[in-house]
This record gives C-alpha cells, structure tokens and sequence, in this order.
C-alpha cells in the first residue's frame, strides 16, 4: 500500500507518518523543505525518540519525498497511483497544497482509479470541509468531481512532538500518547479504516470540545494562574506538586461537564487528564508563560477554552469555581509583547474590571459567574501586587 503525505514536518514526521507506517504503508512525502527531502531520499528513512521511554529510538523505513514545486508531475502521479493521501501542513497552508491535490485527484479521476481518502490531519475546526473548499477554490476541479473521486473527512488531532538532531540525522522527540478521531461517517467506506491507531467517531465534536476544553484550557489556565503568581516557565508551575493539583483540578471540573454532556466515561476522562498532565511534565521542556498563554483576548471567548466550559458547567449546575479563577487571571496577563495583552490591560485600566468581563467574556453582568470572576479577580491583584 501507498500513501501521499502533504508535509514533513514535526507533525508529518513524527505523528502521521508513524501511523502511516504502523499501518502497513509506503510513505511518498510531499514537501518543500529540500534538505529533509534530501536527507529522506538518500536514508528511506527516519528516526522518532520515544520521550517516556528514556528517548528510545523507533525507525521509520519505506519512505521518499517529492517537491511539490520541482517534481509537480510526479506529485501528481503518486496521487493517482496512491491508496490514501493525508495532510499536516497547517491548515493556513492549504491553498499552497490544494493545487498539486486538484491535479492529482483529476488525473486519478481520468485515469478510472478508485475513490480515495484524503485525510487531512490538522488542528483546525473542520480542517475536512476546509480543505475541500481549497481545492474546489482551485478551478482545476468541481465539487461534483471532487465527490465523484475524495472522501475528506473531519479529524482532530494530538501529539507532543519536537523537532531534534541525534545520530547526525533530523530527527522527531515524539510523546508516547496520541490521537487522531477522525470522522468515520465521511470515509470512502466506513467499514475499511484506513489507519491504524486512529479512533473513528460519528460525533468529532466531542473530541474536538474533550482536547480544547481539557489540554487546551489547563494549559493556558495554568499560565494565566503562574504569570500572577510570579512564574516566567511553566515547568517552573509544574515542579511544584502542589500546582500540579491546582491544575488537575480545573481539568477535573472540565472533566466531569464533557462526562454529563458527552458520555466519556469517569475512567477515560480521568485517563485523558493524567495523560494531558504527563504532557505537561515532560522532561527537558522550558517554555516560556508568555508563550502558552499569548492571544488572552481570544482565549476569553465565550465558545473558547475558559468561558466556554465554564459557561456550560453552569448551565448544567456542575462546579466552575476553579474555571472562574482561571478566566479572572486572564485578566491580569500582563506581558507588553503581546498584543492583546496590552489592549486588555488598557481596556480595563480605561473601562474597569466590570466592564472588560461583560466585553470579552458576554458574561452577563448580573449572573453568579461574573460576581466570583470579579471576586477572584481583586484577590488575585492583590497577590500579584505584593510579589
């Protein structure tokens, strides 16, 4: 079996590939990095560190890369001629590739061959139906073409992976956990998985909420709760034990609203949250608060990581008190490189803290949540004003 993979990057490499590979496949990379291409061409090749597992080294053989800029005709033939085709190329990136998948999918369609997958794995909303768009946007193809040749499924996506230089080769440090949901309803053939390791799903958006408003919410919620308590690193947060619980805490409120409206059971959501909180102790990682907890404005959303979860534990009368703090700690991220750091601050030094919480949050002035977020919030100033 073959398949055509848009992307050898960190992700490409180091998760999609190694269940490609897992799962039987020849992998054609497609890429325009030519050095990872070469080095790929020249091996067949290439290596993941296992980071839980002291770095242990796993090969990935039976590989090749093409350049969608130099080699677009055999991009094209590897198309028609391949049993799958998926993408990691960040879904900003989508118009640069939907012209090679056009081509390709038009020439597989003329040529007779069967109706393919095309997966593309990526951390966007309906990363799918985006990439449909994109290559019907291309006027190379039609809608009804595309249909007639490419199931484009749905996914979500997660893996810790990091880019490395070991044994004089470029390398991929991955986490040992994964995963891939992938919408099984929009496959060629939903009886025939295509990818091993991956989970198949006919309700994404439960793994899409379970990853935004578990991994995503403790990780920014732990920055903005660290950043007032004087922490610069978030491994600094996270060695002591007694932040962890913090942490752990807020994913378990989190936890117990996606069990109400989602059906996880306790024991997976308990498991998806050591698992969320091993990622966030994985050795020899320094980042910078300034880093994981960017873009406060956005992350205050109301359908976003914070807001969004607290707001639906209250509908369901489940506890948020530790969401409420984590969303009044936002509003005291205070770093001047980030934008909207500074247009916070001076959105609530201009209109006060009342106001900035009904305006980035919709949190109905007059709601028990707005009351404890202001609350949570004078206290934490203060904290942050005697450090």
């Amino acid at each position: 079996m073959k398949a055509v993979h848009f992307g050898a990057g960190k992700i490409g490499r180091g998760f999609i590939g190694d269940l490609l590979h897992n799962s039987g496949y020849e992998i054609v990379f497609v890429d325009v990095n030519e050095k990872v291409n070469a080095e790929l061409n020249k091996y067949h090749n290439y290596y993941l560190y296992i980071i839980e597992e002291g770095y242990r080294r796993e090969e990935i053989d039976n590989v090749s890369a093409l350049s969608p800029i130099t080699q677009g005709e055999e991009v094209v033939q590897a198309i028609v001629d391949a049993d799958l085709v998926t993408t990691a190329v960040l879904a900003d990136n989508f118009p640069k590739i939907a012209g090679n998948l056009a081509k390709g999918l038009k020439a597989r369609l003329e040529a007779g061959k069967t109706k393919i997958n095309v997966i593309p794995c990526e951390n966007a909303l309906l990363c799918g139906d985006m990439l449909k768009k994109e290559i019907i946007a291309t006027g190379l193809i039609t809608e009804a073409e595309v249909d007639q040749i490419a199931a484009i499924p749905n996914t979500a996506v997660d893996r810790m992976v990091f880019g490395t230089q070991r044994d004089d080769r470029d390398g991929i440090e991955a986490g040992k956990d994964h995963e891939l949901a992938v919408e099984v309803n929009k496959l060629v053939n939903p009886e025939e998985l295509p990818i091993k390791g991956a989970e198949y799903t006919d309700n994404l958006q439960k793994y899409l909420e379970r990853k935004l408003y578990t991994i995503n919410c403790g990780h920014a919620w732990s920055g903005y709760v660290a950043h007032v308590m004087g922490y610069e690193i978030i491994q600094d947060y996270f060695a002591d034990e007694k932040n962890v619980e913090l942490t752990r805490s807020v994913m378990l409120e989190v936890a117990a609203l996606l069990e109400a409206k989602h059906g996880f059971t306790h024991q997976e959501m308990l498991d998806y949250v050591n698992f969320a909180i091993n990622r966030f102790l994985t050795p020899g990682i320094s980042d910078p608060i300034s880093r994981i907890s960017r873009a406060p404005i956005r992350k205050l959303g109301h359908e976003d990581r914070l807001v969004g979860p607290a707001y639906q534990c209250e509908e369901r009368g489940l506890e948020n008190d530790t969401l409420l703090k984590g969303i009044a700690a936002a509003f005291l991220f205070d770093v001047k490189e980030d934008e909207q750091s500074v247009e916070l601050l001076a959105y609530v030094k201009e209109h006060g803290i009342e106001e900035a919480i009904s305006h980035y949050t919709g949190i109905e002035k007059d709601s028990r949540m707005f009351g404890e977020i202001v609350k949570h919030y004078n206290e934490l100033k203060a904290i942050k004003e005697s450090l």
